[in-house]
């Protein structure tokens, strides 16, 4: 991996043992130190390879990696009304979530917990046994810092998903295994002082790229407030991220998702991946040498990203549907012409070439009824064989994403100057050549519609990088997004093709939270199953 600059075979054994320490369950049978205290946790270099292992967590298939098979974040945001999990079929992970028939013995339910506690497991085992190792104080407390933020972070992802968990910050031994949840305001609470207190020790800057740093600590801590409505948390660490000086946005937003975007300093942490050929590559943009099958997005989605005047297509003079390919499945490219260009960055639609030294354009007559593909991230110019051992990063946090947030969190905390807001917004809209917010929509927005501009902006400018489902979860706009994604479902009703459009279901409270994994119910004797899951 990239994250940490150690040869790969010591990363190996470090996860090999690490792997015999955590089990995929919370529940810790063996501890590391059973295993190996009279060869392990010795030395610096064990420390050093332990903290490896903590990143090397992140690279997870059902957190920030994960082919078509499994869960990462471009499958969370086909999840959502961003995508169209369309040709699921019940095959792909994450499929029953999408369509509201999950339960608690689904797959994703519980390999979800099981890849954050995985992390959470490596980084309380390294907290708790370096303590005992000879080396640099300084260093210990760098090392430390920095498995408590990537500790925090999946405890961020764990009370957005299940809520109510089971919260440790230290190792566990087998004696002391089962544990009771934690409400998750007390935990939130934690980990933004765990956060605040780590960033004291954080480097602005590092060589050691993918390392956590500041900036991204403090980015993360914000979004951990931002998500659980503490404004001024999120104000406060938000622009301690700006006044660092350390990023600003790429200029070109079509190369900045490639492999060479990678050095960008509009990236504040990336989870760092390396290939081809060296098994620590991505898979999360693979593909078959053909855009007809990658992921689905939605039309729900192209929709939303406004012609080049600033407006929406059901008010632009500029937007023209021609003959409707949707429905006779033809390719036609004039309804995408015109378009806010993260359009054709993010999704592959009618009309466009794949790979530069393709002479065909794909016209859409594609096993999908959507007729659009995931585009962001994917690389038509690497073979197939390569792009599932890909060298491209996963963004965790862009600061476009900083500046958008801080603009909602301005804006919902109330008070705010107008002109601050918009400039936040307008940041990022000039990248791609977009109007200004005063010059299209004006200055005289109300509250409610500053935050709908900003929900759109941060759909458009983010969408396929694992932000959406959240969004829509602490939004509460699940119902309204599963309601968009069955109009169009119900559009192609009486259109064959191979793959079909699956029911979407919304059953109220329950689809904000997901159910404890009853292999956890069955094994911790002190938990119990969520209300609503009961």
């Amino acid at each position: 991996m990239k994250s940490i600059n150690i040869h790969s075979r010591y990363l190996l054994f470090t996860v090999c043992i690490f792997l015999s320490a955590c089990s995929g369950d919370f529940l810790q049978k063996n501890t590391l130190t059973g295993i190996s205290d009279a060869t392990f946790w010795q030395t610096e270099e064990d420390a050093l390879m332990g903290l490896a292992a903590c990143y090397d967590g992140l690279q997870s298939n059902y957190l920030y990696n994960g082919g078509p098979w499994e869960c990462g974040p471009l499958n969370m945001d086909c999840m959502t009304d961003n995508g169209g999990h369309f040709n699921w079929d019940g095959w792909m992970s994450g499929y029953d979530i999408t369509n509201g028939i999950h339960t608690s013995s689904s797959g994703l339910v519980g390999n979800y917990w099981k890849a954050c506690y995985e992390v959470v497991n490596r980084c309380n085992t390294l907290v708790t046994n370096i303590e005992n190792i000879p080396m640099d104080e300084n260093l210990k407390a760098l090392y430390k810092a920095e498995a408590v933020v990537l500790r925090s972070l999946m405890y961020l992802n764990l009370t957005m998903t299940y809520q109510d968990v089971p919260f440790a910050t230290q190792m566990r031994t087998m004696d002391d295994a089962n544990m009771p949840k934690t409400d998750r305001a007390t935990i939130v609470n934690a980990i933004i002082k765990d956060m605040a207190d780590a960033t004291e020790v954080l480097p602005a800057e590092t060589t050691g790229r993918g390392r956590m740093t500041k900036g991204a600590a403090y980015s993360i801590l914000a979004r951990t407030a931002l998500y659980n409505e503490k404004w001024d948390e999120a104000i406060e660490y938000y622009k301690k991220v700006i006044n660092l000086g350390l990023y600003n946005l790429h200029s070109d937003y079509d190369a900045l998702f490639t492999e060479e975007g990678e050095t960008s300093n509009e990236i504040v942490f990336g989870i760092r991946f390396e290939g081809p050929g060296l098994s620590e590559g991505s898979s999360f943009a693979a593909h078959w040498d053909t855009p007809l099958e990658a992921m689905n997005g939605s039309l729900d989605l192209v929709n939303d990203y406004y012609c080049i005047d600033g407006l929406p297509v059901s008010g632009s003079s500029l937007y023209k549907e021609g003959e409707d390919d949707l429905v006779n499945n033809k390719p036609d490219s004039i309804r995408y012409q015109n378009r806010d260009p993260r359009l054709k960055r993010t999704l592959f639609v009618p009309g466009m070439k794949w790979g530069k030294s393709s002479a065909e354009f794909f016209g859409g007559a594609a096993p999908s009824r959507s007729t659009v593909y995931v585009y962001k991230y994917f690389n038509p110019d690497q073979t197939s064989s390569a792009s599932w051992d890909s060298g491209q990063d996963f963004y965790l946090v862009r600061y476009a994403e900083v500046l958008l947030s801080l603009a909602e969190a301005l804006v919902q905390k109330g008070g705010y100057n107008y002109s601050e807001v918009t400039s936040l917004i307008n940041q990022v809209r000039n990248r791609v050549n977009m109007p200004n917010v005063e010059d299209v929509e004006g200055m005289g927005l109300n509250k409610d519609q500053l935050l709908k501009l900003i929900k759109h902006e941060r759909r458009v400018e983010t969408a396929f990088e694992g932000l959406r489902l959240f969004d829509l979860y602490r939004w509460k706009e699940l119902e309204t997004a599963v309601n968009n994604i069955e109009k169009e479902r119900t559009r192609f009703a009486g259109i064959e093709t191979y793959f079909l459009y699956e029911k979407r279901n919304f059953r109220g409270e329950r689809e904000y939270v997901w159910p404890i994994p009853l292999a956890e119910i069955d094994t911790n004797t002190e938990i119990e199953q969520n209300e609503l899951w009961k």
